[in-house]
């Protein structure tokens, strides 16, 4: 299939679109996989986190390894569960999304979170983002983002070959390829629809100071890309919906 063939199957993008077929993309994904390495197993066998980075492992030079980290504890266990219910009951249109097969870890490390792409369906999270249930509700966003996306990237890369690695997020990160820029502002719109959608329910813990930075990172994070020259057909049509995204955000916002 086209890049343009399979946007038109997946009805959008995740976190973004409440349309998103999430389904159409774990079947094409799980194809794609077991092309890598043919096994006599159900497509669902390709889609378990262990599975996953061990192929990925095998068959990718200068695959990472798992960064500093341990089993979550009870307590945090606890946490993760109650935020991914609370998100499930917030924005009900994701709950298939935080139902994807992910090994959540404690990162020890002085970051707040991480995952990699080569790493398919593991998250690190660090102490910070158990500070507040809020914080951590934004990050599973911000990391199950991550990977919804990066299962769109196994099937079409977002970006050319021998792209370069001098581009800076809006937060001053530096280093970043065109990638890891579309990752990241994909990210930045999903927190932003969770922290409207927390805002409009009304609740105590909203913070509009939070969302009104996070659009302005993901706007600002579309005018890099935007201006990139390293897309593939695959980043320019994600660039594209997000760009007709960011008007719809405007329009909205201007009737409200």
């Amino acid at each position: 299939m086209l890049p343009t063939e399979i946007f038109h199957e997946l009805n959008g993008l995740p976190f973004v679109h409440p349309t998103f077929n999430s389904r159409k993309l774990l079947t094409l994904v799980a194809v794609v996989r077991k092309n890598i390495e043919p096994h006599e197993l159900p497509l669902t066998a390709f889609l378990h986190p262990d599975f996953a980075n061990n192929l990925y492992h095998r068959h990718v030079d200068g695959a990472p390894s798992f960064p500093p980290h341990q089993e979550l504890s009870n307590a945090e266990r606890i946490l993760v569960a109650q935020s991914q219910l609370n998100l499930k009951a917030l924005l009900p249109e994701w709950k298939d999304l935080f139902n994807l097969p992910v090994k959540i870890y404690k990162l020890l490390t002085s970051e707040v979170s991480l995952t990699n792409p080569i790493l398919p369906q593991q998250i690190f999270l660090g102490e910070a983002a158990f500070t507040t249930i809020t914080d951590l509700e934004e990050f599973l966003v911000h990391e199950m983002s991550h990977i919804w996306c990066s299962l769109i990237a196994e099937i079409y890369d977002f970006q050319l070959k021998d792209s370069t690695n001098n581009y800076t997020l809006p937060s001053g990160t530096g280093g970043k390829n065109p990638r890891g820029v579309l990752l990241a502002c994909l990210f930045a719109v999903g927190a932003v629809n969770y922290h409207q959608r927390l805002l409009a329910s009304g609740s105590a813990r909203a913070r509009p100071a939070r969302l009104e930075y996070l659009h302005q990172y993901f706007l600002s994070s579309l005018e890099t890309l935007q201006a990139s020259a390293e897309l593939s057909d695959t980043g320019k049509l994600i660039t594209s919906q997000l760009d007709k995204f960011s008007k719809s955000m405007l329009i909205s916002t201007s009737q409200g």
